[in-house]
């Protein structure tokens, strides 16, 4: 090992040369899909964003991305970069926001993820109230029907409903989910209401494959094996709640999810007595060592307001 004869320390391998901003533009980048939408996000121009990422890939002596006129797609080496470099752009967050915290300031961008019909139903009216809050918090919310991976993906919470599989996630119990079984007034009177689960062999059953399995069916009979008929499986409630508004038969389903056709009276449920377990609703994130304040005040914010809506 050479050691340096003035210092006695070990010298510092050389560096390529490239800027924090250059960092921040590839991000944007990738983030917002194009470099229009980057030069949006940080207030310059698309050329200078374009010429950025160029210096940048000309610095690491690497191509990080494939720029076509419809797309933008990172090379095998400029999604390992973008995961190394969100990494590196927390860990300075986070040495921002232990500076902030002295200063009693809350600032800073939080990647918030949730499943589609919970954000939209439950999630998207509580956020306002945060945001005028802490006007210096933006939140970026993902909402889609899939587990997803927070540390890759660069996510800092995500509210989860179900049992959760990651042990490496630290985990936030918010609520327990209630979930019923339902069908409309025209299918049951087509084809009669099934008093015990047995009867489910008798009926279409349409299948919430995220939050809910087949062995689920077979639960509510007491583990009698049944042979259903599953004309329609999604991984999305809205759909299953809409085919089962129009008749296709009879589907278990959170209850936040068919609220409104129930106050209607599109929907009516049926085996109240089988009702299958509640789910639990918990707030996820990565596990680190330190957690910004405004991450935070967003995990207290959500257990509270959502404690008291999540089972309406």
């Amino acid at each position: 090992m050479q050691i340096n004869r003035v210092s006695g320390k070990t010298p510092l391998r050389k560096m390529k040369e490239y800027d924090l901003i250059s960092l921040r533009s590839f991000v944007a980048v990738v983030e917002s899909g194009s470099f229009y939408n980057a030069s949006v996000l940080l207030d310059t121009s698309s050329a200078a964003i374009s010429r950025r990422v160029s210096a940048l890939e000309a610095a690491l002596g690497v191509k990080l991305m494939n720029r076509t006129t419809r797309q933008l797609d990172l090379t095998p080496s400029g999604q390992q970069f973008y995961q190394d470099v969100l990494g590196i752009l927390g860990a300075l967050e986070q040495a921002e926001e232990r500076l902030n915290c002295a200063q009693e300031t809350y600032s800073g961008i939080i990647r918030l993820g949730a499943p589609l019909s919970f954000g939209t139903q439950k999630l998207a009216p509580l956020l306002p109230s945060f945001l005028k809050q802490y006007p210096q918090i933006t939140v970026t919310l993902q909402l889609e029907d899939r587990v997803s991976d927070l540390l890759n993906e660069g996510i800092d919470l995500s509210l989860r409903i179900g049992e959760l599989q990651d042990s490496s996630l630290v985990c936030l119990p918010i609520a327990m989910m209630p979930r019923l079984y339902c069908a409309s007034p025209a299918y049951l009177k087509m084809r009669g209401k099934p008093e015990s689960p047995d009867e489910l062999k008798q009926h279409d059953c349409l299948h919430y494959s995220l939050l809910s399995t087949r062995d689920e069916w077979e639960f509510a009979s007491g583990g009698q094996e049944l042979d259903l008929r599953v004309p329609l499986v999604a991984n999305n409630g809205d759909v299953l709640r809409e085919a089962a508004i129009q008749g296709m038969g009879i589907a278990m389903l959170p209850c936040y999810i068919v609220e409104d056709a129930l106050r209607s009276g599109a929907l009516v449920p049926v085996l109240e007595r089988y009702a299958p377990p509640p789910l639990p609703l918990s707030i996820v994130r990565p596990s680190r060592q330190f957690t910004p304040v405004r991450i935070t005040l967003l995990m207290d914010y959500l257990r509270e307001a959502l404690a008291t809506v999540a089972g309406n």
